[in-house]
């Protein structure tokens, strides 16, 4: 019978948190390396739409979850005068804070799991003694821009975003689409409003300044968005580009991607964190199934190469194509929501042509 394998994850983010416990509970000896292990300072919201609900349930942990989440049915996208482009179902997502969704599961790693909190800038030794490496380090990942043909690096898509929350009551569920920027309005428990805003590049690197330059260029088009810039502040703010990877085949070798480190997207459909639990599970499904055959066909112990490389394929096989496809999907949503020049043609098209859109899962 095949031993346990030897798994080293870099990155305690949502893919790495959840596959290390997905894993372990599997009883494979897992180490998980983060130069923090830190919930993020700001909790801003995410949406956790059924598929990844269904991860967090596996997880032992949708119950605990659901507690600390908004469940809105319905949102509106807007444009600039207020008008209503379009009514967006929820599509039964729940809308969680990020700092709370990686503090739970944090608490929720096994015993077993060996953390390391250690900065790695050398991707070598990492693959020294273990089976399976799995890079869960994000839209900058180390692991694929070490391991990888050409070393593909992030790419910068030429906007600023602004996210934060404030304590007031959310005016409104909505998501407005001016001329070059967007910003949008959600619920998020416990707190108040969520918002976030895209605009054209601009960062001083004072928060200050930034929220100032944000109130300027969408302030005074609509009510809604300007109580709650009145409400927002630079302690409560965070401000960061979006970076995105072209198509990379998230396996080489015994070294796997997972989440914005295979297919790193732009925010704009809200499936970063959706897409990273779906690659925790099918990884740690992939490498069960496989484990589960050999052990049946009574595979001596050191067929560890042979299981990891089948279930690599099994992986890449199920997962490579929907996370691509979720990347171009959001880019091409970016790039709709932000155009200027044909602001005006779109807005007309959404408001005669769709009126009800969504909700998307997969």
């Amino acid at each position: 019978m095949p031993v346990p394998l030897t798994i080293r994850i870099l990155g305690a983010g949502v893919s790495g948190l959840a596959a290390s416990i997905l894993l372990a509970t599997d009883e494979h000896r897992v180490e998980l390396i983060d130069e923090h292990f830190a919930t993020p300072a700001v909790g801003t919201a995410l949406a956790l739409f059924p598929p990844a609900q269904s991860v967090l349930a596996r997880l032992g942990i949708l119950e605990q979850v659901r507690t600390i989440s908004a469940a809105p049915e319905l949102g509106t996208l807007r444009a600039a005068d207020g008008q209503v482009l379009a009514t967006v179902p929820a599509g039964n997502a729940l809308l969680t804070s990020r700092s709370e969704l990686v503090r739970i599961l944090l608490d929720a790693l096994p015993g077993s799991v060996t953390t390391s909190r250690r900065r790695i800038t050398d991707i070598r030794p990492l693959r020294a003694g273990v089976d399976l490496l799995i890079g869960a380090d994000g839209v900058h990942s180390l692991v694929r821009r070490s391991g990888w043909p050409g070393r593909p690096s992030a790419r910068s898509h030429g906007v600023t975003v602004l996210r934060g929350t404030t304590k007031l009551a959310p005016p409104e569920i909505s998501e407005t689409w001016g001329q070059g920027w967007l910003f949008g309005i959600t619920p998020l428990a416990g707190i108040g409003t969520n918002w976030f805003a895209c605009v054209p590049e601009h960062r001083t690197g004072s928060r200050e300044q930034d929220l100032a330059h944000l109130r300027r260029t969408v302030g005074g088009h609509r009510s809604a968005i300007d109580a709650v810039l009145d409400a927002a502040t630079p302690h409560s703010t965070l401000v960061h580009g979006i970076h995105t990877v072209g198509p990379v085949w998230p396996v080489r070798q015994n070294t796997v991607l997972l989440g914005d480190a295979a297919h790193a997207m732009a925010p704009n459909l809200g499936h970063g964190a959706n897409t990273a639990l779906q690659d925790a599970q099918s990884l740690a499904l992939a490498v069960r199934t496989q484990w589960g055959r050999e052990q049946r066909r009574g595979t001596p112990p050191d067929a560890a190469p042979a299981v990891v490389s089948r279930a690599l394929r099994r992986y890449a096989a199920r997962r490579a194509l929907p996370g691509q496809g979720w990347r171009l999907a959001s880019e091409a949503m970016l790039r709709v929501a932000m155009t200027s020049s044909a602001a005006g043609w779109r807005d007309r098209v959404l408001s005669t042509s769709i009126g009800r859109i969504g909700p998307w899962n997969d």
